[in-house]
């Protein structure tokens, strides 16, 4: 019997994805509602009612409200938003947080889908606290380049629309260090202070690199390169959707932030020297860091092989 699945909020970046990814599934049953319907609430019950899961790839209001709809309905819940990331009752979307999380994932009705730059940082930082390499109290500062597709349709009209003499450099954004992405990292991480994060949206469509630079005479035990490798190394050992690159690669000196697009899986490359250390996670905003995160999670909580209806790099 065919998975029955809704996106609510199909016609978005992430929901278009998500729904390209799952059309050709001979697994999985698409319900669909009609435009004119998309905004009304009793419709989008019913389709939840007649799911199994259900895709939220909303605004956070929206999904609030959405998430209120579909009390009663039976149907297990995947939110793209920010909404439920941290709220308790709701398990975070990242499987590779530990060996037990993709078992919380899997007997979870509620899964917050971790945002894009969170998820570089997350991955970065994460596994360094786990290891005591890093101190909770670590005054932790990260930097981002993503491709304009992270900016939703708005964003996209905004660079398609450009003229030849009217081309975007490099954009700094996020400028009041208030970034949305924030909560989660601190909560997941176990920060005990909030990151100074910069964000920069760049000319290309699709694609990041999400940089978190270490001064290891503030770590626990002055580490060396190779241990901070090392314990990410450890962490992500047999992962099939987090690579760490061996300790010395560097993409030839230049890392680009495409390199991943169109991908749904993460590379992370360790480099610098013993006394400062630049971790980069290395991925697409549309894949690991949105939609094939969130096909991830279903595969996991349908009993599947994570990696089906994926597109990975190794």
């Amino acid at each position: 019997m065919k998975t029955k699945v809704f996106i609510d909020g199909h016609a978005g970046t992430t929901g278009l994805r998500i729904h390209e990814r799952l059309a050709d599934r001979s697994d999985i049953e698409l319900i669909t509602i009609d435009e004119e319907h998309r905004k009304d609430e009793a419709s989008i019950r019913q389709c939840m009612k007649a799911a199994d899961i259900t895709f939220l790839c909303l605004p956070d209001a929206a999904a609030v409200e959405a998430v209120k709809l579909a009390e009663g309905c039976n149907v297990r819940i995947i939110d793209t938003s920010t909404a439920h990331r941290t709220m308790p009752g709701w398990t975070y979307g990242f499987p590779e947080l530990s060996a037990q999380q993709p078992a919380a994932i899997a007997q979870s009705d509620r899964v917050g889908n971790p945002g894009c730059h969170a998820s570089g940082m997350i991955a970065a930082i994460q596994p360094l606290i786990k290891a005591g390499l890093m101190p909770a109290t670590y005054p932790v500062t990260a930097f981002s380049l993503t491709g304009y597709s992270g900016g939703g349709k708005k964003m996209i009209s905004q660079y398609k629309d450009q003229k030849a003499d009217e081309l975007y450099a490099p954009r700094q954004y996020g400028l009041v260090q208030q970034h949305k992405h924030l909560k989660e990292v601190i909560a997941v991480c176990g920060l005990t202070a909030t990151p100074i994060f910069t964000p920069i949206v760049d000319d290309y469509y699709s694609g990041m690199e999400v940089m978190v630079p270490l001064f290891t005479d503030m770590m626990q035990g002055k580490p060396a390169k190779k241990d901070i490798w090392q314990a990410l190394a450890a962490h992500y050992e047999g992962s099939s959707f987090v690579h760490v690159l061996s300790l010395g690669e560097d993409k030839g000196g230049y890392i680009a932030a495409n390199a991943l697009s169109g991908y749904d899986d993460m590379e992370i490359i360790v480099t610098g020297n013993d006394d400062r250390v630049v971790v980069t996670t290395l991925f697409d905003n549309l894949g690991k860091g949105a939609s094939g995160a969130a096909i991830q999670n279903m595969n996991i909580m349908l009993g599947l092989d994570p990696k089906t209806g994926l597109n990975l790099l190794r």
